[in-house]
């Protein structure tokens, strides 16, 4: 426009009245080009994990999500939105009960995070929610970025119907947190826990154990409760005395722990296992039940009078009376089969042929 105007008149002045006309032209002002990109700000370094975090929800397949990154070492978290405003302050405390409160939270500003009840739950637990502009996403680019893959995840493991496979998923999540950084060579689960977490792919033996620094902290650590547990050794210790272990099958009284009388050996039993810790299963005479007890609360014994032998229901059908037939004939317990075929058949003797127990001499 200058170039134009400055080609044809010229008077002094002419730049900067050109520049105040254009400047107050509002057509011009309306159909303006867009301006150049800002440089890149550099990011806030965190010092520790989950000493700054991301979150965002997206939306796939009607369900809501809700995601939140660990700008420290790119920890996902995905939890199922719900109950608006307080399903978010729900799963931030979670968050901050298993990792420790964040100093900072990043989002885009969403109806959730501006709600009145988020923050004030922020300013509670001491938190800085820091927002990105209107339609920026740049500015909250981690949290995108942490959408982005989750979506991947989700797209993978979500089946014909548009249900996700809630095992498939959790796996893939286990796996991206075990996948290290292309540049950095660390995996999520290396920043946060010192070592990758156990999952479907095996890897070489003693892989893991935590990291040098965290075996050195733990060899400290001893060191430093050793005099305590020392000290506390022989009072722990005292009034104690071993216990002979009972064996399987070995009858004892039970110590009462609840009831009108505590502390009494009421109770009977007989040792069915032995487990580890001093800890044995058994069975309580009478009802049968089964009970887990620590060996201070047994007392082995020798019944005076030996218990009866238990008897199974084969034992108890054996002595039910036999069951008579219709015709008042009780049935025969013995099949056809069961005859011998060299048995020969019982010998008839004529009608007036008697017996071998009639005397036929005449009396005196």
């Amino acid at each position: 426009m200058t170039s134009k105007a400055e080609a044809s008149v010229f008077w002094p002045g002419i730049t900067n009245d050109i520049r105040a006309t254009r400047a107050n032209c509002s057509h011009c002002n309306r159909m303006a080009p867009s301006q150049a990109a800002l440089p890149p700000t550099p990011p806030t370094l965190s010092e520790y994990p989950f000493q700054c975090i991301c979150a965002d929800y997206f939306h796939y397949h009607g369900c809501n999500y809700l995601v939140i990154i660990d700008r420290y070492s790119n920890w996902p978290i995905v939890e199922r939105a719900k109950d608006g405003a307080q399903g978010l302050i729900t799963v931030l405390r979670r968050t901050f009960a298993t990792y420790g409160i964040s100093d900072e939270l990043s989002s885009d500003g969403g109806p959730e995070f501006e709600a009145h009840s988020s923050r004030q739950f922020l300013q509670d637990w001491g938190v800085h929610h820091r927002l990105s502009s209107v339609a920026f996403p740049h500015s909250n680019c981690r949290a995108e970025v942490g959408v982005k893959t989750v979506k991947r995840l989700i797209t993978g493991n979500t089946g014909k119907d548009g249900a996700i496979d809630i095992d498939a998923f959790q796996k893939a999540i286990l796996q991206y947190r075990n996948t290290p950084d292309p540049t950095t060579k660390l995996s999520p689960a290396m920043c946060i826990f010192g070592r990758p977490t156990k999952d479907l792919i095996p890897i070489l033996p003693g892989k893991y154990h935590p990291h040098q620094t965290w075996r050195e902290s733990l060899r400290l650590r001893e060191e430093a409760l050793r005099q305590r547990h020392m000290s506390h050794q022989d009072q722990w210790s005292e009034h104690t005395r071993a216990l002979t272990p009972l064996s399987t099958g070995d009858r004892v009284r039970i110590q009462n722990q609840t009831g009108p009388h505590p502390h009494k050996w009421d109770r009977t039993g007989i040792v069915i296992e032995v487990r580890q810790f001093h800890q044995y299963l058994i069975r309580i005479d009478g009802s049968g039940r089964q009970t887990l007890r620590n060996r201070k609360f047994l007392r082995k014994y020798i019944p005076v009078h030996p218990p009866a032998k238990r008897r199974s229901i084969m034992e108890d059908i054996a002595y039910l009376p036999p069951t008579s037939s219709p015709d008042g004939i009780p049935p025969s317990t013995s099949s056809p089969d069961d005859i011998s075929p060299t048995t020969s058949p019982p010998t008839c003797l004529p009608p007036d042929t008697p017996g071998p127990d009639v005397n036929t001499t005449n009396p005196p």
